[in-house]
């Protein structure tokens, strides 16, 4: 494989975005490269827990952590700023304060957008769930209707891994208080798409007691101030509407021609390098893959570690690797109702699951924040402060309550691909998400 050109020193190896991919990448870097890593924002956020900003049970600085901090520690050089334009022909890029920042390889880990798909009053009326911010102010939104007297209207639109656990997290907090008329719109046949059709049922069921609308088959063409059209001609109204709808790519991709006119992510080789230049790498989110893989933070990581081995491959001269993909179960939470584990056609549920989900979280930002530092130790005590006292205890109790009405029986529900649930717990049974 020809060698790619590099600079007489140490090569210089740009990551533009650092999320799960991006800092990936960067911290499977050696010191031996001249590494900078881009991001517009000063943190890194943990997005498959957006979700819990709504109720309260994480809040935001429990989700991030100091990007200059992880990026010094890992050897390698920090700009915050956004990249606007990359002339990969050239090897340069561009910061929107017209910076020009020049590189060998190039590793693109942008992620996504919000995608309103074109619907109307969509970018004004609805709040997006796409960061840690915009899932803090939902939280807040919720709180100060919930204060005001009378009932109230909420309305989520999408119902994928993010609206569902969007729902969840609403129910934990505001179920007992009777002032909520909430519908989830899906334009879809069924809720959780791409999962084992057993869940829609089962999500179903454990909102039964609770008056909330599901709506699917139903794509929404308008969102105004106080309402959502649907296209069947049904007018929702709505006091907060939340676009869980999806994401597109950001305008970088596109601009940097990473993509084509028609093309929704950017196309990469199976060793994740760009189809368009051989000095770019696509990881995360922004990447097309030959063959289909789910967009969660588990794979995101594994593409950074392989982007960043086969940028110094290319930088060497050596054949690349192809992207091998571990799969590994999803964890889909409901607030404290349940909690679902997918692994291929086979789901099991349990409250109890909460405390493995948790686990996972605790333990992975750990590995990326190892707590050798005074505030990496306090901010990992204060994390695990929070999780026992507003996850953990209260998610125990309700499981021993649970059991103790259920007389003992086994809260444990097995559903498979193309099933409903497991017959065993059919008479009493009355949750995806990540970049």
């Amino acid at each position: 494989m020809p060698q790619l050109p590099a600079s007489k020193e140490r090569p210089r190896i740009a990551i533009v975005g650092a999320g799960f991919a991006g800092l990936s990448a960067a911290k499977r870097l050696g010191r031996e490269y001249a590494v900078t890593v881009f991001d517009r924002s000063a943190s890194f956020e943990w997005l498959p827990n957006l979700h819990e900003l709504l109720s309260g049970a994480k809040r935001p600085a429990d989700l991030r952590l100091s990007l200059p901090r992880l990026v010094a520690r890992a050897g390698h050089r920090f700009v915050r700023a956004t990249v606007t334009a990359i002339d990969a022909p050239r090897g340069r890029l561009i910061t929107a304060d017209d910076r020009q920042f020049d590189f060998d390889v190039c590793i693109v880990a942008v992620g996504g957008v919000n995608d309103t798909f074109g619907v109307a009053g969509a970018d004004r009326y609805a709040m997006p769930f796409k960061n840690v911010a915009d899932c803090h102010a939902i939280g807040r939104k919720l709180a100060t209707l919930s204060r005001r007297p009378g009932k109230h209207s909420l309305v989520i639109v999408g119902g994928g891994l993010e609206g569902i656990e969007a729902l969840g997290e609403i129910l934990r907090r505001y179920r007992h208080r009777q002032r909520w008329n909430i519908s989830v719109v899906e334009a879809g046949p069924r809720l959780l798409p791409g999962t084992p059709p057993g869940l829609d049922a089962a999500v179903r069921a454990r909102c039964a007691a609770y008056g909330i609308r599901f709506l699917t088959d139903s794509p929404v063409t308008r969102v105004t101030p106080g309402q959502v059209r649907l296209r069947s001609g049904e007018v929702l109204r709505s006091d907060l509407t939340i676009w869980t709808g999806g994401s597109t790519a950001p305008p970088l991709l596109r601009e940097s021609r990473l993509l084509a006119r028609r093309e929704l992510w950017a196309p990469v080789t199976e060793a994740l390098r760009s189809q368009r230049f051989d000095n770019v790498f696509v990881i995360g989110d922004a990447a097309a893959l030959p063959r289909p893989l789910g967009k969660q933070a588990y794979y995101a990581m594994q593409m950074g570690e392989c982007a960043a081995d086969n940028a110094a491959r290319a930088l060497a001269g050596r054949a690349l690797r192809a992207f091998a993909p571990s799969r590994k179960p999803m964890l889909i939470a409901f607030g404290d109702l349940d909690t679902f584990l997918v692994s291929g056609r086979a789901v099991i549920a349990s409250p109890a699951l909460a405390a493995v989900k948790e686990g996972i979280f605790q333990l992975t930002m750990a590995q990326i924040d190892p707590p050798v530092s005074t505030p990496a130790r306090r901010a990992l005590g204060a994390r695990l402060a929070g999780a026992t006292g507003k996850l953990a205890l209260p998610t125990l109790a309700s499981v021993s309550t649970r059991a103790s009405r259920a007389k003992n029986r086994s809260s444990r529900t097995v559903m498979s691909q193309g099933r409903g649930p497991a017959k065993a717990t059919r008479d009493r049974q009355a949750q995806g998400r990540r970049r």
